[in-house]
């Protein structure tokens, strides 16, 4: 169960009300993205980014952005989502601004540098 970013916190940022997608789904793609910051940087627990504010300062914005790259994955089976005029458009599964955030984690952590 992801410990960095609650429902709640997530249903703010993102804007995503009760009534459109339940807590349940919502807790999967936390706990997913968190799972996965985990697995990039190397850790089994999120106890050492909770040991540095510095750390949990990057780790938060990321896991909300994990997140709800995982929410919008979900409602785009093929990984294409529309949007009116723009037509469609991958949903990507990873950013630069996850590596930007991994990085600075590694430096923070002290736990080396990531490989590309």
């Amino acid at each position: 169960m992801s410990v960095l970013v609650t429902v709640d916190q997530f249903r703010e940022w993102a804007g995503v009300s009760s009534g459109s997608v339940s807590d349940e789904i919502i807790q999967v793609c936390l706990d997913d993205a968190e799972a996965g910051l985990l697995a990039d940087l190397g850790l089994v627990d999120t106890s050492t980014i909770e040991a540095f504010p510095a750390a949990v300062a990057v780790a938060f914005p990321d896991l909300l952005r994990r997140a709800q790259r995982g929410l919008a994955r979900r409602n785009s089976p093929e990984s294409m989502m529309g949007s009116g005029e723009l037509g469609f458009f991958p949903v990507p599964a990873r950013d630069p601004d996850s590596a930007q955030s991994v990085w600075r984690l590694m430096q923070i952590l002290g736990i080396g540098i990531p490989i590309a």
